[in-house]
């Protein structure tokens, strides 16, 4: 729900008019479904889910703890069908909103002058990968990056590779953008502050338990672990850098991942929306 910000930020670079000035979008989680709206030329219609369809049948905190217990079984007693799962996110339901309800254009997110490329985690290999939409143009490849772990308890099978929501391992991953675009201008969009205080390592910690319920062949308890040090080495590094701009949000009351307030959604989409100025102004810079 935090991606709030980060569609306001979008719908901001369209209306400005600066689609044109980005040349690749690298996404993760509900920034892959921000972009798919913004490169299908439909970004208005996506930014209204936040605030429109979300506001139930999609976030279940209550089922953290039934859910939990749900995942000791799976573990360690007997299989229990992904139907049966209590989730905390119903990542379903999204993908049911997406497809029927605000239904994206897939075809013209495929055929876009511009690529998104689709941050996801291999759960067999460990690896993160970068799928280019349009080598593999499918709603599946949008649920793979948003079936976050230890709330969502699907994966996602493309091309016989097993995937989940990559930005659990990487949030930022400004070293590959850095090594892939050496001479160009990078822009960071962000759903969280950049202040991170010991609550962010608290929470980490606990996914890192559940999230070892799972029984992959890799270890999502050290991927959490090493989570919060990743975003912060990320986030040093781009304030330093003067090609890369980082969009963050930085005010109180802001939508967080469980926010359902209506208010609250359209009003963080609103602060994300002015700050394309400044995009305006760093793309304008040095030019």
């Amino acid at each position: 729900m935090s991606g709030v910000f980060g569609a306001g930020v979008l719908k901001g670079l369209y209306d400005r008019g600066l689609l044109e000035k980005v040349e690749s979008i690298y996404g993760g989680s509900a920034g892959v479904l921000n972009a798919s709206y913004l490169l299908s030329g439909q970004v208005g219609l996506g930014s209204k889910i936040y605030w429109e369809d979300l506001q139930k049948d999609f976030i279940y905190p209550r089922n953290i703890i039934w859910g939990t217990l749900d995942l000791f079984v799976n573990r360690f007693f007997k299989k229990i069908d992904s139907k049966d799962i209590h989730n905390v996110v119903n990542i379903n339901h999204l993908v049911n909103i997406m497809s029927f309800v605000k239904p994206l254009d897939i075809n013209k997110l495929a055929t876009s002058s511009i690529n998104l490329f689709v941050k996801v985690l291999d759960i067999n290999s460990g690896d993160l990968k970068y799928i280019n939409f349009k080598d593999y143009p499918s709603m599946d490849l949008l649920k793979a990056s948003v079936a976050i772990k230890p709330h969502f308890f699907e994966e996602v099978l493309i091309n016989e590779n097993v995937y989940i929501d990559g930005t659990i391992k990487e949030s930022i991953g400004l070293d590959y953008l850095l090594k892939t675009y050496p001479n160009h201008k990078l822009v960071l969009i962000i759903n969280e502050p950049i202040r991170r205080g010991i609550r962010h390592y608290f929470k980490n910690i606990i996914e890192a338990i559940v999230s070892s319920l799972y029984p992959y062949r890799i270890s999502l308890f050290k991927i959490f672990l090493e989570k919060e040090k990743l975003i912060r080495n990320d986030i040093g590094k781009a304030l330093l850098n003067d090609k890369v701009l980082l969009i963050h949000p930085d005010f109180p009351k802001r939508a967080l991942p469980r926010t359902v307030d209506s208010h609250i959604l359209r009003n963080t989409f609103d602060v994300g929306y002015k700050e394309v100025d400044k995009i305006l102004d760093f793309i304008n810079k040095d030019n």
